[in-house]
């Protein structure tokens, strides 16, 4: 790998007079790297760079234990006729990714159930999203969102009592729970939820778990779960 050519400013390499400026003379121009005093005080430190990495250590563990739980659930459960395509994919193993910058802060996620197609898309996707909380997403899209429309239309009810959110933005891989993203789901708002039921091509529904509840994430992020499951079942 080739060493990286800095440039301090025209001109050092000329020929200088006795007393002229050396080449480094300038160097404390460029003041882009300081750090302000909380800053230094954080990269003198390792212990914090350590808990995180042991955070999203547990964060891994949690959805690995997670993903063996709803592998069970999802596959013992009994569907309906017309739904019986889910079984095979069910059948696809969860997948556990994680990265450095949505957003510019950590996460790490669970798919299970998971199905991207280009036009068609069934999942849950299972976020814990660092700084924020853990969530759980149902999307559905293409044939997949026409299956199950109706049933999610009846079930309305029960995920708003859930406290699901209902996404209403045009970007289907937004995931932040913001109000330009997400409104809550509001069985009595009738016109407003059929309006965004049947404007586009894909449907999100998402709800959150705190992350100071985190010794009970596991148990919440499970009745998400459940109630996602419900809300498909005709």
């Amino acid at each position: 790998m080739n060493a990286a050519k800095i440039q301090l400013s025209s001109g050092h390499n000329e020929p200088r007079g006795a007393g002229e400026p050396g080449i480094y003379h300038n160097i404390n121009i460029l003041k882009e790297w300081d750090v302000s005093p909380e800053e230094a005080a954080l990269v003198a430190n390792a212990g914090w760079i350590l808990t995180k990495n042991a955070i999203i250590g547990k964060a891994l563990a949690l959805f690995g234990e997670l993903s063996g739980i709803l592998q069970e659930r999802w596959r013992n459960e009994a569907w309906p006729e017309g739904q019986q395509e889910l079984q095979a994919i069910l059948q696809v193993p969860p997948r556990i990714s994680k990265g450095e910058n949505y957003k510019g802060l950590p996460w790490v996620v669970l798919d299970y159930p998971r199905c991207f197609g280009r036009d068609d898309v069934l999942a849950v996707r299972t976020l814990f999203w660092w700084g924020h909380y853990f969530s759980v997403t149902l999307h559905l899209k293409g044939s997949y969102k026409e299956m199950f429309l109706p049933v999610i239309r009846d079930h309305l009810p029960l995920l708003g009592a859930a406290g699901f959110f209902i996404g209403v933005s045009d970007d289907e891989w937004r995931h932040e729970l913001g109000q330009d993203n997400y409104r809550p789901v509001d069985p009595g708002a009738t016109s407003e939820m059929d309006a965004i039921l049947g404007r586009q091509a894909f449907l999100k529904f998402s709800a959150k778990c705190d992350l100071h509840h985190w010794n009970q994430a596991g148990e919440l992020l499970l009745r998400l779960s459940e109630i996602v499951i419900q809300a498909l079942k005709s």
